[in-house]
């Protein structure tokens, strides 16, 4: 049974944490809050494993929301951010949206605007990390290719012809017809549009 995704909180306002927990729970979400910068930092790798997304504070004792926000990213932790601040003036807002915050909310704030973000930050998470299972799925069936069907495919998306690939790698063009009709089986695809595809999804880095 999977589980339901995580809402990591990060404030340290007992009333907004009272609220969010409330609303998560309500949601059927998982709510982790914590009341530090530090003390979020202290979770296991583990928990952040979870789908779901974090909800967190400009203003924090010790570290601030965004040093934690530029921390997060430095550790390419890609859990959807949505940044909540009683003080959110025009610099503190840009700098949360360049650091790739989803959404900058001011408090106070109503519970339908927290519970609308906090669904779509779920649900970019979700799509996020479905594409990675769908890349590595891709690589793995590149990785079945042996290395002489590799060296064909390396020199396809270049726009050669059979007739190049052959005189470049020194090999006939029966070859070379071999080795590409062998991978394209190999890969499922039937054409090389598909194959060009493939490799580039295969190739993405988000």
């Amino acid at each position: 049974m999977m589980s339901s995704p995580t809402v990591f909180l990060v404030d340290d306002d007992a009333a907004v944490t009272r609220a969010i927990t409330s609303l998560a729970s309500l949601m059927l979400l998982r709510i982790l809050p914590f009341a530090s910068a530090e003390s979020f930092l202290a979770i296991k790798d583990e928990e952040l494993q979870n789908e779901g997304c974090l909800i967190l504070d400009i203003r924090l004792p010790g570290m601030s929301g965004l040093d934690l926000q530029r921390t997060l990213r430095e550790r390419q932790c890609a859990l959807p951010v949505i940044i909540i601040s009683g003080h959110a003036d025009v610099p503190l807002t840009v700098e949360a949206m360049r650091g790739g915050a989803l959404t900058v909310l001011e408090k106070p704030f109503g519970l339908e605007m927290i519970k609308s973000q906090i669904l779509r930050a779920i649900d970019l998470d979700h799509q996020r990390r479905d594409q990675e299972r769908q890349r590595d799925l891709l690589r793995e069936r590149l990785n079945k290719l042996t290395a002489r069907e590799r060296e064909v495919l390396a020199l396809i998306p270049l726009g050669l012809t059979n007739k190049q690939i052959a005189a470049q790698l020194h090999l006939t063009l029966r070859a070379i017809e071999d080795r590409r009709a062998r991978l394209m089986r190999r890969l499922g695809v039937r054409s090389i549009a598909e194959l060009l595809l493939l490799v580039q999804q295969a190739q993405a880095t988000t």
